[in-house]
C-alpha cells in the first residue's frame, strides 16, 4: 500500500530534521578550525621568519593562504608598530630582533546547506541548515626577549593580552593572561597546548584552565618548546536574516627556553 500525503509530508519532515542534525555537528567540527603564528628570529637557529597555519594539528598544519590574511603586524621592543607584507605562501621575512607578531584572518561566511558547505551567508543560501561568520585574531611573541612588545592592545574582537612577557618564561613559571570579548573581561575556557604533545586524538590539549571573573586565565607551561593558547567565543550574529552566529578564535604562540 502506497503511504499517504500525510505520511509523506511526515517523513519529509523527519528526514530534513535528520540532515539538520547532521550539519549542525559538522559545523561544529568545523569550527575546530584556527589560525596561528610559528616564528623564529635571528637567535632562534633557525631560518628567521614566520608561517601562518590554519587547522588544529599544532604546530603545523596547512597553511592558511595569503589572501585570507587580512593584516600582520609588527610591534619591535620599542613598542612601535609597522605593516607587513605577505605574499605568496610559505616562509614570511621578519624584521631583526625580538617583537611581537600580530595578525588578523579575513573574516569569512560558512553555511551547511543541502548542496554542502559553502562559503556564503544565508542572503546567498536562506534554506542553510546553519550558517557562522569566523572572525580570528593571532599573536606571536617572537625572540629571547620582547622589551615592551608584549603589552600590545591590537582591539581584536576576542583578544589574548599577557600580563607578562611570554618571552621570559623559565619552564614551570605560570603565564596570567586577560581574555578579552570586544573589551571586556570574557568568561569562559583558554586552553594550550605545546609542539610534541600528543593526546588521545589532534584536538586534545595539554592544558584547560578557566578564566575568572575579570578574564584571567593562569597557564603553567611546564616543558620547554613551542606552546600555543587559545580562547574560542561565540555569539548571536546580529542579522538573523544573513547568518546565524558569529565565532571567534584567538590564539597567542611563543617559546619556552
Amino acid at each position: 500500500m502506497k503511504p499517504d500525503r500525510r505520511s509523506r509530508r511526515n517523513a519529509a519532515r523527519a528526514l530534513a530534521l535528520t540532515l539538520g542534525i547532521i550539519a549542525a555537528a559538522l559545523a561544529s567540527s568545523a569550527l575546530a578550525h584556527y589560525p596561528w603564528i610559528v616564528a623564529a628570529s635571528d637567535g632562534d637557529g633557525e631560518e628567521p621568519g614566520f608561517r601562518i597555519h590554519f587547522g588544529h594539528a599544532f604546530p603545523s598544519d596547512r597553511l592558511l593562504a595569503p589572501e585570507a590574511v587580512a593584516a600582520v603586524r609588527w610591534v619591535d621592543m620599542a613598542g612601535e608598530v609597522q605593516e607587513l607584507d605577505v605574499d605568496g605562501a610559505g616562509l614570511h621575512p621578519l624584521p631583526a630582533g625580538g617583537g611581537l607578531l600580530v595578525a588578523e584572518q579575513t573574516p569569512i561566511f560558512w553555511s551547511r546547506t543541502h548542496e554542502g558547505g559553502r562559503r556564503a551567508s544565508r542572503e546567498q543560501y536562506p534554506d542553510a541548515f546553519s550558517c557562522s561568520q569566523s572572525g580570528n585574531a593571532m599573536k606571536a611573541i617572537v625572540g629571547r626577549e620582547s622589551g615592551v612588545a608584549w603589552q600590545y592592545r591590537h582591539g581584536h574582537a576576542l583578544e589574548l593580552v599577557p600580563l607578562s612577557d611570554p618571552a621570559s618564561l623559565d619552564p614551570g613559571d605560570s603565564l596570567e593572561l586577560r581574555v578579552l570579548l570586544h573589551g571586556e573581561p570574557w568568561v569562559g575556557e583558554v586552553k594550550a597546548t605545546f609542539a610534541g604533545y600528543r593526546g588521545q586524538d589532534e584536538q586534545d590539549y595539554a592544558v584547560t584552565v578557566s578564566t575568572d571573573a575579570e578574564g584571567v586565565a593562569r597557564i603553567v607551561p611546564a616543558t620547554v618548546g613551542y606552546w600555543l593558547v587559545r580562547a574560542h567565543a561565540s555569539e548571536d550574529y546580529p542579522d538573523p536574516d544573513v547568518c546565524d552566529r558569529r565565532n571567534y578564535y584567538s590564539t597567542l604562540t611563543f617559546v619556552v627556553r
